[in-house]
């Protein structure tokens, strides 16, 4: 058997310099990703030049997934999953004018419910492991223009603190929370820096920060339940 980490999400952005951290440190990888097949395959060519074995996989997180399944098929071809990274998301602006469910059941889809299946077969099937999710500095606020998004991220924190509890000793559940890191699509550093203005460190962070955090999330096998602010204070104004 060989061992893997899944990385979902993992084709651009915080997911893709997630994967590649780990190819750094001698991980083999399964790359998620929804339809862009041509990222996928471009960082699963920088991860296999840092002398790795890496796969791409493709799940629809809109579409029901049968992930005990999907489990089990890489356990028949030998392959086994020790680290779990949830950070496939989905970022839209809503609002309570918004009129009906569609959007709401999207955010949830995309970035809590494939999460938390993901989460619980990973333990069904395997017998440990470390699980981790990414959320957004967000969570700690209740004021948003992204009301159905924040939603999903809210749950996804509550799911991470009762999964370390349920799902230890054998699994280790953390998180990482990102502030102003990365600008969404459409927007350049300036908007970021014009935001950072507002929260106590008045500087943007980068994926190096980010990074950080995930080293020593992997690092550290006495911690367990954490949410790992990585956002210049920002949540606690």
């Amino acid at each position: 058997m060989e061992t893997y980490s899944l990385v979902t999400g993992s084709s651009d952005r915080i997911g893709k310099s997630v994967a590649l951290e780990l190819a750094g440190r001698g991980h083999n990888i399964l790359l998620h990703y929804n339809s862009n097949y041509e990222k996928a395959a471009k960082v699963k060519t920088e991860a296999e030049s840092l002398g790795v074995k890496t796969e791409t996989v493709q799940i629809n997180y809109l579409e029901n997934n049968d992930f005990d399944e999907i489990f089990q098929g890489f356990i028949n071809r030998g392959i086994v999953i020790d680290i779990l990274v949830n950070c496939a998301s989905d970022f839209r602006p809503s609002a309570y004018e918004d009129k009906g469910s569609e959007l709401l059941n999207k955010e949830l889809k995309i970035n809590f419910e494939n999460a938390y299946l993901l989460t619980k077969a990973f333990a069904r099937i395997f017998e440990k492991g470390h699980i981790i999710n990414f959320l957004d500095t967000k969570v700690e606020k209740n004021y948003t223009k992204h009301l159905d998004y924040l939603l999903s991220k809210k749950l996804l924190k509550a799911f991470t603190e009762l999964s370390a509890v349920h799902l230890g000793p054998n699994f280790r559940v953390n998180a990482i929370a990102p502030g102003l890191v990365l600008p969404p699509k459409g927007k350049d550093e300036d908007y970021l820096l014009n935001l950072a203005k507002d929260i106590p460190l008045k500087t943007i962070g980068n994926l190096e920060e980010i990074l950080k955090a995930f080293r020593f999330l992997l690092d550290s096998n006495f911690v367990t339940g954490q949410i790992l602010y990585i956002d210049g204070g920002d949540h606690l104004i």
